[in-house]
């Protein structure tokens, strides 16, 4: 039996890229899909992957990069369009009748949340569930460790980790662990069907257990300053980021101030599927800290930094409600964080991939 062809959505990203580097070095061949060509592209080719560059909502893209495909790793960005995305991919693996996909999804997927983008990622689920003959398994992760790194320059600059956590707990996952999660289930998709799996890394940790873990890796002290959230919006909207994405995060800080990152973390689901233990949070900030210059002080880097937080400071802070279309609600209380929802919790227990008692006794 010749080895299945296996296509990788955002392939140039943060788990894109990791799984289809596992997967070209395990001799699967691979198309990735990308949305430029860039030196990330380049690495693929290098390693054999067969590129596509295209629009994830461009039906004809789609098309070309699942032809010949068997399986698929579904991931999109946090921009518009992602659910329109999510029904054109899965419309064409209908029509290719992958055998397996694996999902990204995210913890907080919730029809009534607050945010738009995580109302949607709740509608693609329901609509990649629905593909006929395909085996579906979800990745659903919490709030990412690689979020706190975006940051990382002003932690190792100034010593001061400054974001609107609260006094909220999280078990915050690697994009390598959740990429190994991933890619085991695409290479080895036996017994994985209809089962959601959520990546942590090993403990819960407090935003005081971030800044400790900085202090430590980077050997100077660090303190956490819980951040007004309009602040943040501020400064990352100077980063470039649409309000689309900005909304999204505002309501996902107020999700975790009242932890529900915390619930039922942390997982055992690194170790249940790949064999080996997940990361631990020290662990993953040594390697952001090894891969960054900016994680040295330096003086021209500070100066720059306040520069940028100087400037964003004084600029109006963005409009976010609009992005959050909860027009779409007959009574706006309908809309509710997944922290305050009864639906959610119901949705999120600890047992998600036991064997119903009806297939306990087939």
């Amino acid at each position: 039996m010749s080895t299945p062809r296996i296509l990788v959505l955002t392939a140039a990203g943060r788990t894109g890229m990791p799984i289809a580097l596992q997967l070209l070095s395990e001799g699967f061949p691979v198309t990735a899909f990308v949305r430029k060509e860039d030196s990330r592209s380049e690495r693929l080719k290098a390693k054999g992957a067969e590129i596509v560059v295209g629009s994830l909502t461009d039906v004809n893209d789609m098309r070309k990069a699942m032809a010949g495909a068997r399986r698929a790793y579904f991931c999109v960005p946090p921009a518009e369009g992602n659910l329109k995305a999510a029904a054109i991919f899965t419309a064409v693996a209908a029509e290719q009748k992958l055998e397996s996909v694996v999902a990204m999804s995210q913890w907080l997927s919730n029809p009534n949340h607050p945010a738009l983008h995580t109302r949607e990622v709740w509608l693609a689920d329901r609509l990649l569930e629905l593909l006929p003959g395909t085996a579906v398994t979800f990745i659903n992760p919490g709030f990412f460790a690689d979020n706190e790194m975006q940051i990382l320059p002003l932690i190792a600059q100034f010593g001061l980790l400054t974001l609107p956590y609260g006094s909220g707990f999280n078990a915050p996952p690697s994009n390598e662990d959740m990429a190994r999660v991933a890619a085991e289930i695409l290479a080895r998709p036996e017994g994985h069907a209809g089962k959601t799996y959520r990546p942590t890394s090993s403990k819960l940790v407090s935003p005081q257990d971030i800044a400790t873990t900085f202090t430590k890796v980077l050997e100077r002290k660090v303190r956490y300053i819980n951040m007004p959230i309009g602040m943040l919006l501020k400064v990352m909207k100077s980063m470039g980021i649409s309000n689309y994405t900005l909304a999204m995060y505002q309501q996902y800080a107020f999700d975790y101030q009242k932890n529900a990152f915390a619930v039922n973390a942390p997982t055992e689901d690194v170790r249940t599927v790949t064999g080996r233990e997940a990361e631990d949070y020290e662990t993953i900030v040594r390697r952001y800290v090894s891969d960054n210059p900016e994680a040295t002080p330096r003086l021209a880097t500070q100066f720059k930094l306040m520069m940028v937080m100087l400037i964003s400071m004084l600029r109006p802070a963005p409009k976010t409600v609009p992005s959050l279309a909860l027009r779409e609600f007959s009574d706006p209380t309908h809309a509710v964080l997944s922290a305050d929802s009864s639906e959610w919790h119901q949705s999120h227990d600890l047992h998600r991939n036991e064997p119903s008692k009806e297939e306990m006794y087939r």
